[in-house]
């Protein structure tokens, strides 16, 4: 099946001039081409090299300056892996006076398609304009076997009472690998909005996604549907009624569609069919480096262990004027161990009280207050209304450090 995704326009462009700004742009030599996708007629981006800037953009619609010395062209569309389409037309070319200063101009009409290789393509306004307007519009078959997942991270505020500005924001992971049961891995690299293909030969999907040490899964369900909707596409598999069978994410739910359903159809254009959301961190305590006089120190240190953490918290020296600490959940107490380059060592213990309460019923882990320096040492300090345990992790302790 012919798919038009990205393309790289090598077009011939004839510029005409006149002296007299008066007499700019008499002719209305340009072409006005869309691309959109069979059946929802919805707008598609195209990837497309601007020969301007010789970079790649994404585009829905390109505005092209024709030949009107002569009455056919050529557009020419250049994929990945070498894959080219062409769309062949005509039109007619007519020299008509405007006056003495600005001559002739030319007037271009009929415009016609002699022939194309892609899925669909039509004449929508004949007339070329001097600027502006879509006179072609190019179609392509729709994919339909496309599941788009968006990644998400959660947030909410709370003095350890009540819970307040609750939201969420579109977050990048990058993935070591993205794999189904049928074909491997689809996809590596950091992803927020991702498209992964499900199986037409099933009614089940399972997904694997690998983020460092960290594995989850997705097992999604479907039905198929098997018929030509479109002449040009031939027989297609369709899915709908998607469901979530299972997973091992913080949380997932649908997207939602235009009519704000959620969106249990694969579509193109694709939409976020699942969201995954991550749930906040509650056991995170920011440490600040101050000298004497209070402001930001920098300081190295070589490691940083804990009596409820296995091994060392730092995979390699370390040199900032901040460090994040996770403290023991399962505890109302945790201590640090904090080795300097010069090989002094500060012991931060402190005690704080598990609220019970949950940012999100998806999210277990209980919000963390009564921050508390136990027993007092003298450079280390537990700052004033910073006893709550906060996401993204805010300043919590201050270690004067010489």
């Amino acid at each position: 099946m012919k798919k038009l995704s990205w393309f790289a326009f090598f077009l011939l462009f004839f510029a005409s001039c006149l002296d007299d700004p008066d007499c700019y742009q008499l002719h209305n030599d340009f072409v006005g081409v869309t691309f959109r996708v069979m059946g929802t007629g919805k707008g598609d981006s195209v990837f497309v090299k601007n020969f301007t800037t010789d970079k790649f953009e994404h585009k829905p619609s390109f505005l092209y300056q024709i030949n009107y010395f002569e009455e056919k062209g050529t557009f020419s569309f250049e994929a990945p892996q070498d894959k080219t389409n062409f769309l062949s037309f005509a039109y007619t070319v007519k020299n008509q006076f405007i006056s003495e200063d600005c001559g002739s101009a030319f007037v271009l009409s009929g415009l016609h398609i002699l022939g194309h290789d892609l899925d669909s393509a039509r004449v929508i306004n004949a007339t070329p304009s001097k600027g502006s307007g879509t006179n072609i519009e190019i179609y392509r078959c729709p994919e339909t076997d496309t599941m788009t997942i968006d990644f998400n991270q959660l947030y909410a505020t709370s003095d350890g009472v009540i819970i307040t500005n609750k939201t969420s924001r579109h977050v990048s992971h990058q993935f070591e690998s993205i794999t189904t049961d049928f074909s491997g891995i689809v996809f590596t690299g950091p992803g927020t909005t991702i498209n992964l293909p499900v199986d037409t030969t099933k009614n089940e999907t399972t997904f694997t996604f690998k983020t460092g040490e960290t594995t989850n899964t997705l097992v999604v369900t479907y039905n198929l549907v098997t018929e030509q909707r479109y002449r040009p596409c031939g027989i297609q598999t369709f899915v709908n009624e998607l469901a979530i069978k299972e997973h091992t994410f913080d949380s997932v739910s649908f997207g939602l569609n235009a009519n704000d359903e959620p969106a249990r159809t694969l579509e193109d254009p694709h939409i976020a069919n699942l969201r995954v959301f991550d749930c906040p961190s509650t056991n995170l305590m920011q440490v600040n480096f101050i000298s004497s006089d209070g402001a930001a120190k920098s300081v190295t240190i070589k490691s940083i262990t804990a009596d409820h953490v296995a091994g060392d918290l730092l995979e390699k020296p370390y040199t900032n004027t901040t460090v994040t600490l996770p403290v023991d959940l399962a505890s109302s107490a945790s201590t640090f161990y904090i080795k300097y380059a010069n090989d002094t060592v500060d012991t931060l213990r402190v005690t704080y009280t598990n609220t019970g309460l949950q940012l999100y019923h998806a999210c277990p882990d209980p919000v963390i207050n009564g921050l508390v320096e136990s027993p007092d040492v003298s450079n280390i300090n537990v700052i004033t209304n910073s006893t709550v345990l906060k996401f993204p992790p805010a300043p919590n302790v201050e270690i004067t450090v010489n």
